[in-house]
């Protein structure tokens, strides 16, 4: 890896290193419960010692013993001159906080060199961190700043790093979060969200792991190789955070200009159309402060450079199963539940963009039975009768228009299967019920008011279970009425899949063994899907490869050695590979100097050995990747 030129162009130089064990005294927390040490100091107090304490912390005489070793100031000047006393009984106050010190030097020296020995300027700096991380470009911090590891010590972390981030709003420094943990890949994700940095801007590592032969290198590099790009998206989020509070005061300006008189006005313009002033002023309220977004010249500036990311050069998964993109679709799509509150109260009881679906509490053969909703499969319908047809008493319309859908489980394979048609990626029946839509444009439906209000009303089996904004809702009306005349509409996000993967291999025995590594990855769904694991298992996934390379069934160790060659741990852990999701066995392939090469067989959903019923089936696949879906939290 050339660091040199790498960090040249990406502007890097200096290093620093967060760790508690900096600190020239101890927390009075760092110290555990040492009250017996404490009570043997006092006992054994001589003469000189008394005259010393006394020169030291004249107070000492007039506070209470228990209230003295809480006092910070009297333990930092204690340690500092534990060494002037008589006897030892200081020293067994400050034993083990010295003892966890020295095993801290041993992994800050370790760092120092390593980053030292990529060309970095190195300095370390104890819990106060905040002012002499301003100038540094990439900081390794303990996530627990503190020897209890507890709560506190974390949050002194995150505060401190959430400080800094607000002292250099435009040139956030790289982070590698470290700790001795158990749990710190799992506690990455709260990191994350705690500090507001981006996951392509941190990584995480052991202690234990920064003495592995380049693990650490291969983390700044991953770090630093995408530095420019992670700084454009940085400024784009920091503009649209500056930039809509700006366009918030200069819309309220504006709307606060209307009065009475104004609204009697548009009242009065209403009351034919039979549109309620509430919802129509909240449409104006939008209208106006996206207005005012997009007159903010910082954010177009910053989307502007967004336009310069480099789309075909991935960054690693380094937060795979935390991943939830289809959150920022489904907000894109779809109004919030709250903004129905506001519809009218005449006419039909739906609105343009509504999709009706069966309750799932009562989803079943008997309540679809002699409705619109009759068949085997879970059909839902979306209402595209302009609302202005709706609504008044009586409504112009006569029946609503009705576009049919089917509800698949949200899954890879269901994404496979809608994903060529029109469809809404991404639709929530309840809390635990998410879904993708295939629309039907061959299948429509009319309902009279009285059938309709009859399916929603409190006994009926249907609810409304989401409201498309009027864009999208427009354009299925369009697609469906005719290919002429199209709606232009925002390209929805591609779909994320978090998944599992435990990994195979056949041994000199000919039986399936196993790597001790899950692998967490994601499986992206777009016109070809993309498989891809999660970085931070790369160590792990290439010393076990090795080992594994001493017992492989003889016709599959070439496979295992092309596996480990960079461009194959490149594409596995950060392009990522090719995949057609389907629950048959496919070939895993990645780059080579020949075009691409084999190095083992995916499977989806299904288990090993029954996708590998016979030996001879697997004896030369390679590696095999078993793939298995994560549960999805729509709260999350």
């Amino acid at each position: 890896m050339d660091f040199k030129l790498l960090f040249e162009q990406q502007g890097v130089s200096r290093a620093l290193i967060v760790d508690d064990g900096v600190d020239a005294s101890p927390f009075v927390s760092d110290l555990g419960n040492v009250d017996d040490e404490w009570s043997v100091f006092w006992a054994d107090l001589v003469a000189d010692d008394k005259k010393l304490l006394n020169t030291l912390y004249p107070e000492y005489k007039d506070v209470d013993a228990e209230e003295l070793i809480q006092d910070q100031a009297f333990v930092s000047l204690m340690f500092e001159h534990r060494e002037a006393f008589a006897g030892d009984a200081l020293s067994k106050v400050f034993e083990t906080f010295l003892s966890n010190r020295l095993q801290v030097r041993k992994f800050i020296e370790t760092t120092s060199g390593k980053l030292g020995g990529m060309g970095l300027e190195v300095n370390e700096v104890g819990r106060d961190f905040v002012d002499a991380a301003n100038d540094a470009d990439l900081i390794v911090v303990d996530l627990f700043l503190g020897s209890e590891q507890a709560e506190d010590d974390k949050k002194r972390s995150i505060r401190g790093l959430k400080d800094l981030l607000r002292n250099r709003p435009s040139n956030p420094p790289m982070v590698l979060l470290t700790s001795a943990h158990n749990d710190l890949r799992s506690l990455r994700h709260e990191f994350r969200d705690e500090t507001g940095l981006l996951a392509s801007g941190f990584r995480t590592i052991r202690k234990s792991e920064i003495e592995e032969d380049g693990r650490l290198e291969q983390l700044v590099f991953e770090l630093a190789e995408h530095r420019g790009d992670a700084l454009k998206l940085w400024a784009f989020l920091m503009s649209w955070e500056s930039g809509i509070s700006k366009a918030l005061q200069r819309a309220q300006s504006e709307v606060r200009k209307l009065d009475l008189e104004d609204l009697s006005h548009v009242m009065q313009m209403l009351s034919s159309e039979g549109v309620p002033l509430g919802g129509y002023m909240v449409d104006i309220m939008d209208g106006v402060l996206a207005h005012e977004l997009e007159a903010d010249e910082g954010v177009i500036d910053a989307a502007i450079a967004l336009n310069t990311l480099e789309a075909t050069s991935f960054p690693p998964n380094s937060i795979t199963g935390n991943k939830n993109t289809l959150e920022v679709v489904r907000k894109t799509l779809f109004v919030h539940d709250m903004r129905r509150k506001l519809d009218p109260t005449e006419g039909f009881p739906v609105s343009l963009g509504d999709i009706l679906a069966i309750s799932p509490d009562v989803d079943g053969l008997d309540a679809r039975n002699g409705t619109i909703f009759e068949g085997e499969e879970r059909r839902v319908f979306l209402v595209l009768t302009p609302i202005c047809d709706l609504v008044r008493d009586p409504p112009k319309a006569k029946r609503v228009l009705l576009l049919a859908g089917v509800f698949h489980d949200h899954s890879a394979l269901s994404f496979k299967t809608v994903a060529n048609g029109e469809h809404t990626p991404v639709l929530d029946l309840n809390a635990d019920r998410r879904g993708i839509v295939k629309w039907d444009l061959k299948h429509i439906e009319t309902i009279d008011h009285a059938a309709l209000s009859e399916l929603l009303s409190d006994d009926g089996p249907c609810f409304v279970a989401a409201r498309l904004k009027e864009h999208t809702a427009i354009a299925l009306q369009q697609k469906l009425l005719s290919d002429l005349g199209r709606v232009g509409e925002l390209k929805t996000m591609p779909s994320m899949f978090p998944v599992r993967c435990v990994v195979h291999f056949t041994n000199t025995h000919g039986e399936l063994a196993l790597l001790p590594t899950n692998l967490d990855g994601i499986l992206v769904g777009d016109k070809s899907s993309r498989l891809a694991f999660d970085a931070e298992h790369r160590f792990d996934f290439m010393k076990e490869v090795r080992r594994a390379i001493g017992e492989v069934y003889n016709t599959s160790e070439a496979k295992l050695r092309t596996t480990l060659e960079p461009r194959a741990l490149d594409a596995l852990f950060t392009r990522g590979v090719e995949y057609k999701t389907d629950s048959k066995p496919k070939v895993c392939k990645v780059p080579s100097d020949g075009g691409e090469v084999e190095i083992g067989k995916i499977i989806f959903n299904v288990s090993v050995q029954d996708a590998f019923a016979d030996r001879s089936q697997h004896q030369g696949a390679g590696l095999i990747f078993a793939l298995s879906e994560e549960p999805i939290n729509v709260n999350a």
